[in-house]
């Protein structure tokens, strides 16, 4: 998302830094934030990713690279917001661990009314995008619980996203039907899966940068990915009539990514790999 247009001063773009992060965000001709030059480029992404990006600070070479990698990330979810808008106009629409709030405000200005929750605390991100860009999008601040497999929200949305989310949780099935439960008519998915039939799931060993340590089975916090036939089973099983798989564009990030904490031999056999999948009532 592109906030130059809406950025007063650059004092103005230097403070947002701290509120910005993770997302892409272009902030000025000379700051940019997101993780999608580490996703793509660090030794282990999940270790200190490197959010916030100064010209400055740059070789010309790393700051091509960066722009690319925050250019095709956010290709990617503008497409996917896109999708989303143009396939249920004026609907509501939630996303689970929503970050700095990109897709809440996204769908708010494609005409959605839109929330996001997050564990962390996003108030001060979400206002300041609202105050930008003249939306009205709200920050629950609560959380998925593995432990309880709950999902403290009491009210439905037409359409729930979740996108790098379900890879850091050990319980992906309770999650998806805790999501199915406050969704009236679809559910947005992007991350990774395993391109098979069958009903399977895979994890990776846990990650100590990813979540505080937590008894058996609930720390297992990375690389969780469902087969393809598992969500095609889970999305019939929790009602929905189909899984539509949205085709990736040559400018998604995804064109670049090469998946983690999978064998060699089954990233070259195409076994893993990252979608969009849409679960359509």
């Amino acid at each position: 998302m592109d906030l130059r247009p809406y950025l007063a001063s650059g004092a103005a773009e230097a403070a947002t830094a701290g509120l910005l992060d993770y997302q892409p965000f272009i902030l000025s001709d000379d700051i940019q934030t997101g993780v999608a030059h580490s996703w793509l480029f660090a030794d282990d992404p999940r270790v200190a990713p490197k959010l916030v990006f100064r010209r400055q600070d740059c070789t010309l070479e790393r700051w091509q690279a960066v722009t690319d990698a925050n250019r095709r990330l956010r290709a990617m979810y503008d497409d996917l917001l896109d999708e989303v808008a143009a396939r249920f106009p004026g609907g509501t629409l939630l996303d689970i661990a929503c970050n700095n709030g990109y897709f809440p405000v996204g769908a708010e200005l494609r005409g959605m009314k839109a929330a996001g929750l997050d564990l962390g605390d996003r108030t001060d991100s979400f206002a300041f995008l609202n105050g930008a860009l003249g939306t009205k999008a709200r920050f629950l601040p609560v959380g998925y619980d593995s432990g309880s497999h709950a999902l403290p929200v009491d009210e439905k949305f037409d359409v729930t996203v979740m996108t790098a989310i379900m890879c850091h949780l050990p319980d992906p099935l309770h999650f998806l039907a805790a999501a199915s439960a406050i969704t009236n008519k679809a559910i947005l998915f992007w991350g990774q899966v395993v391109n098979t039939d069958s009903t399977i799931v895979c994890y990776s060993k846990p990650h100590p940068n990813l979540s505080y340590p937590a008894e058996f089975p609930n720390g297992f916090n990375d690389n969780t990915r469902i087969s393809l036939g598992m969500f095609k089973e889970a999305a019939r099983l929790l009602g929905f009539s189909e899984v539509v798989k949205i085709a990736p564009r040559p400018t998604w990030i995804m064109e670049l990514f090469r998946p983690r904490g999978v064998d060699l031999e089954s990233e070259l056999n195409g076994i893993s790999s990252h979608v969009a999948l849409l679960l359509v009532r």
